[in-house]
């Protein structure tokens, strides 16, 4: 038996050459997410704007058979490897792992200047929007829970949700009427040929003449004048009042869940710019998530020094400030706002701050973020910028959290420490680089924490 093998077209070949490409790249992607979120300019940027990102050129290899010469080369025999031209280089034998010469990468390394070229890399286009869709594989927020009127009800419009037998005749839904109707005219036929004993053809041939009516139907039958007008029985729908169908209305009702998140940083002197810039990346993620996330999550922004105030996202992204430190401040402005205008009973509250932890008052902002713990708000999150020549390893108020909420130090696979509360929703975290982004974040979104067993 013969086997044919059908050859893809050229343009088939080409869409999935393109896509396996695609995929490569977005694998590519995916490993240089760190790298790529720690990008300072992107939080500067829209969600429909393009991000380039360099990654390594995929090469494709070409292969090209060589001569092969008995004798000649370098080799001792035909089977030596050095038989022939473009064979390889060197004595070698099946199995042998073939490598790179040591020092031939160029410009890597000691040693003397290099002459050779680099590897290529090419810039590959990327909307922030996609970006953040890949990032967010078993992201989301932690212990979210049902309140009283933890989903908002939406109305879209309207929708056709199944048929009634009542309704408005703008409504009657002529096929399905039908329907009903075809199905009463076989058990009326039936009916009508046991109450008469005659066959079929007569008993169609008195309902199609009393349009229906079983009753005269048959007293047609039963009268001798009766003639049969049809030569074969042909189905019609006998429509009563009760199969009537018609469609119903109901409103499309969608159902969000109800979220606020509460941003809050620190803008005061001890703040470098390395470290606002940390923050407002962390941050600036964080709401990008959400917003993907969740079709109902609202984000309020506070910054702070001394005194803390609210402010727009655009404001919260780019201010610069001074002064020193009160993150109690926040704290209050924050369980204010949450107070009047987010009850506990209805909606599902985040708190993040972002600081140096060069509090003047840590132990007044330790009592004040319990009060945010006790409201209380699904999570509680800190993180504290241990970054650049500034950084005191005596900053005070992680430490204040520490004895005032018992938490537990452990650190993850990349090494970022982290301190999280066993009997309440809180967790801090101590960033001290551009690298400790992407781990940052995965702890903060990570849904099982906290999780009822």
């Amino acid at each position: 038996m013969s086997i044919v093998r059908q050859k893809e077209s050229p343009a088939k070949r080409g869409q999935k050459d393109a896509r396996r490409h695609r995929e490569k790249q977005r694998e590519a992607i995916k490993k240089k997410l760190p790298e790529i979120i720690s990008q300072e300019d992107i939080i500067t940027r829209k969600r429909d704007k393009i991000v380039r990102i360099p990654i390594k050129r995929l090469d494709i290899p070409d292969f090209r058979p060589g001569r092969h010469k008995k004798g000649g080369g370098k080799g001792s025999g035909e089977d030596d490897g050095e038989g022939g031209v473009g064979v390889g280089q060197g004595p070698g034998k099946p199995g042998d792992i073939i490598k790179r010469k040591p020092g031939s990468g160029p410009g890597k390394g000691p040693g003397k200047p290099g002459q050779e070229p680099g590897e290529d890399f090419i810039e590959t286009e990327i909307e922030l929007a996609e970006l953040i869709e890949m990032m967010l594989e078993d992201l989301g927020l932690p212990n979210l829970q049902e309140r009283n009127k933890a989903e908002l009800e939406v109305i879209l419009g309207f929708k056709i949700e199944g048929r009634q037998k009542t309704g408005p005749w703008s409504l009657l839904d002529r096929r399905a009427s039908a329907k009903a109707g075809m199905r009463r005219f076989w058990h009326l036929l039936v009916e009508l040929k046991r109450l008469t004993g005659k066959d079929g053809l007569i008993c169609f041939s008195a309902l199609r003449q009393a349009d229906g009516n079983i009753l005269q139907a048959q007293e047609l039958i039963n009268s001798p004048d009766f003639v049969v007008q049809h030569t074969e029985i042909e189905p019609f729908p006998i429509i009563d009042t009760d199969d009537l169908r018609f469609r119903r209305v109901e409103e499309d009702i969608h159902k969000e869940s109800q979220a606020v998140v509460i941003a809050m940083m620190d803008v005061s002197g001890s703040m470098t710019p390395m470290k606002k810039y940390l923050a407002r990346s962390i941050l600036f993620w964080l709401s990008e998530f959400l917003r993907v996330l969740y079709q109902k999550v609202e984000i309020r922004f506070i910054v702070h020094h001394t005194t803390a105030r609210l402010v727009d996202e655009h404001t919260f992204f780019h201010t610069a400030e001074s002064g020193g430190t009160r993150c109690a401040s926040a704290y209050e402005l924050a369980n204010e706002l949450i107070s009047t205008n987010y009850p506990a009973s209805q909606w599902n509250v985040y708190v993040w701050h972002f600081s140096d932890g060069e509090d003047w008052q840590p132990q007044q902002g330790a009592s004040e973020a319990r009060k945010l713990l006790e409201y209380p708000v699904n999570m509680f999150g800190y993180g504290e910028l241990h970054v650049d020549e500034h950084y005191k390893a005596d900053s005070n108020l992680l430490p204040s959290f520490k004895g005032e909420f018992n938490l537990a130090e452990s650190k993850t696979a990349e090494g970022v420490t982290i301190f999280e509360g066993k009997s309440l929703p809180f967790l801090g975290v101590v960033i001290k680089e551009k690298g400790d982004v992407w781990p940052v974040l995965r702890e903060f979104l990570r849904k099982d924490r906290w999780a009822e067993a």
